[in-house]
């Protein structure tokens, strides 16, 4: 297995420094994502976490909920996703 090959799942580098920052600075953020169903949901909140688990990429919420990286949509108006 080779690390630099990174899954589907998995986001880019840059995004995930992003977010790390995110988790760093333990800032309240509005968090736009689509869940499992594709709906589209809102949350605020504090982020705690970013972690891999299952070769999938997460964030980890202050209040233990868990967003998959790769729904997310924006982060405090920042765009995520391509259009």
């Amino acid at each position: 297995m080779n690390a630099s090959h990174s899954s589907p799942a998995t986001m880019p580098w840059h995004l995930q420094k992003r977010l790390q920052e995110y988790a760093r600075s333990l800032k309240l953020a509005e968090i736009i994502y689509t869940d499992a169903t594709g709906q589209v949901c809102v949350v605020h909140g504090i982020v705690r976490e970013v972690l891999s688990r299952a070769g999938r990429d997460f964030l980890i919420l202050e209040k233990g909920q868990m967003v998959a990286a790769d729904h997310i949509i924006m982060i405090d108006g920042e765009r995520l996703t391509k259009a």
